[in-house]
């Protein structure tokens, strides 16, 4: 019956050489887990101010600033063509533009991130019209139909600018911006491969030979040529879109299968001045002015998608409206929205406008951008993640942690966590005092301020110099809840109730995640025994159950007063 000792030994070899191999399988064939570098930091948080003893904590925050695969972006004449009209102007130029700006986010990410090499061309160029110096012959072995063909005119550039356009504009990838590492290439977040049956073919008033050097062109050099640009076309306005546009095409790699932007058109005839001394004339100025450090903090925030997705999706947290009923809030919402005029891209842009001026830019970038419904679909049922860094680096309100703490207490504020909840809705109710954990007890009558606060910003670096970066302001401002913001958009129409469904509220599931939150350690106190009964909860059990008799003043779960006092000694200066 039971196998002698070499039997049992040469089965175990069998089975652990059969699974050893499946493992050596798996591992030729999967993505090198050394495929992506990240930065990372530490920052600083604050709980109170004022006359009270809580210390800071710190919370290290690490995020992807390379990829392995460029962003495909195409061209189709279904794409909204509605564009234009946003900025007044005649034509569409955002494809254009998006491809040029990509350039210059990723010429600035070479700059700055360590170990990066100088973009250079590659052997790839846009095609040419006859007579403008280069052969239509230029990448001839591809099958373009004449009616699939845009002439883009530049105007007068110089052949170095003829070279970029060339490189910016050309199928597949024209430029490279790389880092190596581990024997790889690691690419910028913005490098982009242009693969569509659509081809644009350049024209400029010049017929010289372009350079054959494959150096690619400085940032400030690559944002002046499309400075050139829009005002020979007269798009500034659609340049500044654009370049929002450019800045969420990381985002837009974990969401959707490629960027399909609307084949240009051009309608008015472009300026026919000197298009440098238009620049100069216009005075026009760089969507993040002249201070390069801005452009820093754009890359910063564009190479986050998680940051970006949590900041897109905040304009559907309301901070006055409980877990326990946010699903009847959201499918109000979500009815409005859902209407197939709402869905008219020049509308819904303006409705998240409207809601969020503050995010208007990263709404308008991506509607051009086409994710829009991606960012929807995960919002809708409060499927995103809570990224408290984005939004202190956005002032921007994503969850009811970031509220300051109310007098008297409410359930959300009596509370002390070592992580931040993953709802961005509030509990509902009140939680009695005594019914706190000790430390709560202690700060009830505190004359401080408590709540949460970003104080400052501190990044690793290879050469440990880690500077102390510090905000404008350390307090994140609510943003005006929803009664308060319907007073300034006037009155309403009659509610429709077509998207009420209460089988399908998310209120459930929010509700509780929540509890799992605020009672997963300490357990639920006497007087919420029958939240712990609630359908929404029951069958949460624990090994730690007491039977205790209602009255007695004990938790509902073994407290661990003494692994409490342990844990509030060790971990007080990292939770929140």
């Amino acid at each position: 019956m039971r196998l002698n000792d070499d039997t049992y030994r040469r089965l175990y070899e069998r089975g652990y050489q059969t699974w050893f191999k499946l493992y050596e399988a798996a591992l030729s064939s999967a993505p090198n887990s050394d495929a992506s570098l990240y930065a990372a930091g530490t920052s600083t948080w604050a709980t109170t101010e004022g006359p009270c003893d809580l210390p800071s904590f710190k919370k290290r925050y690490v995020f992807r600033v390379t990829t392995t695969r460029p962003t495909v972006l195409s061209l189709s004449t279904s794409s909204p063509s509605g564009f234009p009209k946003w900025f007044g102007e005649e034509g569409n130029h955002t494809a254009v533009l998006t491809l040029a700006w990509a350039y210059v986010l990723s010429a600035r990410w070479a700059e700055v991130i360590p170990g990066g090499s100088a973009i250079q061309y590659t052997d790839r160029r846009a095609r040419w019209l006859k007579g403008d110096g280069v052969s239509l012959s230029v990448n001839s072995d591809e099958n373009v139909a004449p009616n699939e063909l845009t002439v883009i005119d530049l105007g007068e550039v110089t052949n170095d600018a003829a070279r970029w356009w060339a490189a910016v504009l050309a199928p597949g990838e024209g430029w490279n911006a790389c880092i190596p590492h581990n024997g790889r290439q690691l690419k910028s977040p913005w490098s982009v491969k242009f693969e569509s049956n659509y081809r644009l073919v350049l024209t400029r008033h010049a017929n010289s030979a372009l350079p054959v050097s494959p150096n690619g062109i400085p940032l400030s050099t690559a944002t002046r040529y499309i400075f050139q640009y829009a005002t020979y076309h007269n798009v500034a306005d659609q340049s500044h879109a654009a370049f929002v546009a450019a800045l969420l095409l990381p985002t837009s790699q974990g969401l959707i299968k490629q960027v399909c932007l609307p084949v240009p058109r051009f309608i008015s005839k472009p300026q026919l001045k000197n298009s440098t001394l238009c620049s100069q004339s216009y005075g026009y100025s760089s969507p993040w002015g002249k201070d390069n450090r801005q452009l820093d903090r754009l890359l910063t925030l564009g190479c986050n998608a998680t940051g970006i997705i949590s900041l897109l999706s905040s304009i559907f947290v309301e901070p006055d409206i409980p877990c326990n009923v946010c699903g009847a809030w959201l499918q109000g919402a979500f009815a409005v929205l859902a209407s197939e005029r709402v869905q008219d891209p020049h509308i819904l842009a303006h409705v998240f406008m409207n809601r969020s001026p503050e995010l208007g830019f990263l709404w308008l970038g991506s509607i051009l951008i086409g994710i829009q419904n991606s960012i929807m679909r995960w919002a809708r049922p409060v499927a995103f993640l809570i990224d408290l860094h984005a939004a202190a680096w956005t002032n921007t309100l994503v969850s009811f942690i970031q509220v300051p703490v109310s007098k008297p207490a409410q359930g959300a504020d009596t509370e002390h966590h070592a992580q931040p909840p993953t709802v961005p809705f509030r509990p509902f109710g009140t939680t009695a005092i005594t019914d706190c954990v000790l430390e709560v007890q202690l700060h009830a009558q505190c004359k401080g301020y408590h709540g949460l606060s970003y104080v400052s910003w501190m990044w690793d670096c290879q050469d440990k110099n880690q500077g102390v970066q510090y905000p404008a302001e350390v307090t994140t401002t609510p943003r005006k809840l929803s009664a308060e913001a319907n007073d300034d958009l006037g009155n309403t129409g009659p509610v429709l109730y077509h998207g009420l469904n209460r089988e399908r509220d998310c209120s459930e599931s929010l509700t509780r995640n929540m509890f799992l939150w605020l009672r997963g350690v300490d357990g639920f106190p006497v007087a919420e025994r029958a939240i712990y009964g609630h359908e929404w909860i029951e069958g949460w059990d624990s090994e730690e159950e007491s039977a205790a008799p209602e009255g007695d003043g004990k938790s509902t779960t073994t407290r661990g007063i003494g692994l409490w006092i342990s844990r509030t000694v060790t971990q007080r200066c990292n939770s929140i």
